[in-house]
Parts: structure tokens; sequence; C-alpha cells
């Protein structure tokens, strides 16, 4: 039973860490993709949410498993619970080994997940949010208004349902102007126009009487194979190593420090190491 206690307070402590990291991530990623989750139904942003929720729950367990390892024990140590546990002929480290046994299907579980649980899966929805949100935008276009969203400007001077008049369409390095258009299932077909291309260092204005934009070449929202690969090792490898973070968390509370911030700090900067090793090894794969 106390083991059981102790591997349930560390494997508790890590998910309360790992939702920490999750949710200050989180919010960091979201002030740039808030007017696009704000903007869509309930029903598509909350399948987006759920999915990356989860996988950043996942992606910092075996950071935070190091971090609640070593604060467990180091509270066990201070306390004098620890001793209490050794003059029973129980040392520390047999005490952490019956611990350590207890997690075996969690690690299984975090290395069966490295393989259901991508970034690329995230970046895949976001994608195609991003797509959703282009379309909405479109479809309710103010009038007499220039609109900017990524990396597209767009202007209209009248507008019925989805017919349109007298309007101004930029995107990168080519610019639409139209008489008139109309908004036709996920493209915009303009009428009576111009449209100007940049090449190298020069302009070409071609006239047109009909020209069409899918609004799916605004966004690729494509799966792609090879960075599934990638992240896939990426996940495999950071699971394989939550032993041993876990391990280590472990061996820093054994660590004679005078003040449990000196833990802290110590913690915390093998953990941004980790991170920074996580980063490399991405950009490596």
């Amino acid at each position: 039973m106390l083991w059981s206690f102790l591997a349930w307070k560390v494997f508790k402590l890590s998910i309360l860490v790992s939702f920490a990291f999750s949710l200050a991530f989180m919010l960091f990623q979201f002030l740039r993709i808030d007017k696009m989750i704000l903007s869509l139904p309930l029903s598509e942003t909350l399948p987006f949410l759920v999915l990356w929720i989860s996988y950043s729950l996942f992606y910092f367990m075996p950071t935070s498993m190091l971090i609640s390892s070593s604060v467990i024990f180091f509270e066990l140590k201070e306390s004098k619970r620890l001793h209490i546990i050794e003059s029973f002929g129980v040392s520390a480290y047999r005490a952490y080994s019956k611990v350590l046994v207890r997690f075996i299907p969690v690690f299984v579980s975090f290395l069966v997940a490295s393989f259901m649980l991508c970034e690329e899966d995230i970046s895949f929805v976001r994608r195609y949010l991003t797509y959703k949100y282009y379309v909405s935008v479109f479809y309710s276009m103010p009038e007499k208004t220039f609109s900017t969203f990524g990396d597209v400007t767009f202007y209209v001077d009248k507008r019925k349902d989805n017919y349109l008049s007298d309007v101004f369409f930029k995107k990168d390095d080519s610019l639409v102007m139209a008489k008139d258009a109309k908004l036709s299932d996920n493209s915009i077909i303009f009428i009576n126009g111009s449209v100007l291309v940049k090449e190298g260092d020069k302009f070409y204005l071609t006239a047109f009487s009909k020209y069409t934009i899918n609004l799916e070449k605004f966004v690729n929202v494509e799966r792609k194979k090879d960075n599934v690969r990638r992240d896939r090792m990426l996940n495999f490898i950071n699971a394989s190593l939550s032993p041993m973070l876990m391990t280590l968390g472990f061996l820093i509370s054994r660590i004679r420090l005078d003040s449990p911030t000196k833990l802290y700090y110590l913690v915390g900067i093998v953990s941004i190491l980790y991170q920074f090793f996580l980063v490399i090894l991405k950009s490596a794969l």
C-alpha cells in the first residue's frame, strides 16, 4: 500500500505539472490563432482543442515525471519520513525501485501513445480550421473595408448575398481587381478585371473576363507523411526516456541541498536542457 501511495503521489503531481506546462504553452500559441478559434463553431474547434491538450499532456509528461520524482522524494527526505522507511531495513533506492515498478503500465501506455499522438495531426487540423476560417471570412466580408488575414488583403465595395462588386484582392505578389465577383462553394470567381503578378523583377498585367481562385490554395491541408514519421520517432524517444528521467529526478533528490529552492532551480535547469535536447533532436530527425 505504501509503494502504491507513493507511486500515486508521483503520478498525480506529474499530471499537474504537465498540465501547467501544457496550459502555458497553449496560451502562448492561442494568442496567434484566437480569432480563428473564436470565430468558428464549437463543434469544429472542440475536437482540435481536445487533441491539442492530449498531445501536450503526453509530450510534457516525461519532463514532469522528472520534476515530480525529485520533489516527492526530496520532501520525504526533508520530513524524515524516508528515515522511518529506512529504519525498517528498506533503503531509499529499494523504496524507489518499488515505486518505479508500479509505473511500468504508465511507461507502456506512453510507448503506445507515441504512435497514436503526433504533432503533425494537430498541425493538420489547425490548417484545416484555418482553411474553414478563410472561407467564413470571405462569406462575411464587410462592405467598403479593407480586411487583412494572414497574407491576404480583400476589399469589397458592395455585396449582395454571394455577389460582390468592385473587388480588390491581394495575396503575396499577386493582385486582382475586378468589377464583379461571386463566391461559389470554396472558390472566388472574378468577372471582368485584371490580375497583376510579379515574377522576378518584372510585373505582368493581364486582363480577364473570368478568373477563379480556389480557397484551398491558401492553406495546404494535406497530412505530411514525413512529419508523421518524424513525430512518431521523437515521441517514442521521449516516451522511452521516461524511466530514466524519473530515476534522474530521484537521484537529484538525494543530493544534499540546504533548501528546497536550490532543488527547484536544479530541476528547472535540467528540465529546460531536456526540452532543448528534444528541439535539437526534432530538427535532426
